[in-house]
């Protein structure tokens, strides 16, 4: 009998997987990478909250923690897939000036931005004249799922295939699916949770995002920038530029909506030729209260989830995953902000 079985490979899956590692545990992983989110997102672990100039929600409790986790995880995958890089902020007036500046003076902001606004360089490609400097990670997602992926499927603890819940036998001190049994299930599905029969109630809800790969020779960006959405460089003169927020239609096909609407933001931020090579898009999943959701099954004490990340789950994600392992195994109690347990109070 093994300890964990993993549903879901994607942020909250890796996280788990990571810590199970860490605490020598036996575990597998299912997963059909069917669950497009964690791929496509932008891998930023940017601390600050760009529109409203505030500290995403505790930050101190996360930003260090992810940091040191994914630099953990690339030299375990022997990657340079976690990376220092500045956002360059797009500064258009003087509310938002002022607004910079009254940042710098929270002690929650001040460790991760710059005094002092930039004059924007003549031949850098943006159209703005001022740029606010945040200090800020950048993780290549895509190929750090697909890296560690290729390392477990090595090691014969990755299964490919698509989680059949009719197969689950729960038993009261472990489960049973297939031929193996487990001490413990964890939920780590996404907005795949929307067909999980345990955990279909909690109000998680999927908010579709887009993204545009553009190719531009001419705007030679070394760092991120930001105006309405973010420009990440990508090497070889590629650019990710996104993402946008949508509710209707929830499925993975490139909106043209979305498309128009970073076209025209595109236009607005960069001053240089450029040529869309690909749109891409995934499915959030996120909650009400905009908080993850993690913990144990009000009915069934084997079953776990760790889901509902929304945009933030690069952050949010590593130190949760610790926390849930913690919770399950060493019995210590969750934050109530994040606990399942403020969902099934509500019913």
């Amino acid at each position: 009998m093994k300890d964990i079985c993993i549903i879901g490979f994607g942020l909250a899956g890796m996280a788990v997987t990571r810590h199970a590692e860490m605490r020598q545990m036996s575990f597998d992983v299912i997963s059909d990478g069917s669950q497009m989110s964690s791929k496509v997102a932008g891998g930023l672990l940017n601390p600050v909250s760009v529109k409203r100039m505030k500290p995403v929600w505790q930050v101190e409790n996360f930003m260090d923690y992810a940091r040191s986790y994914y630099s953990d995880l690339s030299k375990k995958l022997n990657t340079e897939l976690f990376s220092e890089i500045p956002i360059q902020v797009y500064i258009h007036n003087t509310e938002q000036e002022n607004n910079w500046y009254e940042a710098y003076d929270n002690p929650r902001i001040k460790p991760f931005i710059n005094p002092k606004l930039n004059e924007n360089s003549s031949n850098s490609g943006l159209k703005t004249n001022l740029l606010g400097k945040i200090n800020a990670n950048l993780v290549t997602l895509d190929d750090l799922i697909a890296s560690y992926t290729k390392t477990l499927i090595e090691e014969n603890i990755f299964i490919s295939e698509k989680f059949n819940y009719q197969k689950l036998i729960i038993e009261k001190d472990f489960v049973n699916y297939g031929n193996n049994k487990y001490k413990h299930l964890i939920f780590c599905e996404g907005f795949g949770v929307s067909k999980n029969p345990f955990f279909n109630d909690l109000g998680i809800y999927g908010n579709k995002g887009d993204y545009l790969i553009f190719h531009s020779e001419e705007l030679k960006l070394k760092t991120i920038a930001k105006a309405k959405y973010f420009i990440i460089p990508l090497g070889n003169h590629l650019y990710k530029f996104g993402a946008t927020y949508q509710r209707e239609p929830l499925n993975h096909n490139p909106s043209e909506t979305a498309r128009k609407q970073m076209t025209e933001a595109l236009d607005k931020m960069i001053a240089v030729p450029y040529r869309i090579t690909e749109q891409i898009c995934g499915i959030r999943p996120t909650t009400r209260d905009r908080k993850p959701i993690l913990g144990t099954h009000y009915k069934y004490k084997n079953l776990h989830i760790l889901n509902g990340f929304g945009s933030r789950g690069v952050m949010t994600s590593p130190k949760l995953g610790h926390d849930l392992l913690e919770h399950i195994f060493n019995g210590k109690p969750l934050d109530k902000e994040v606990s399942i347990q403020r969902i099934y109070d509500r019913t």
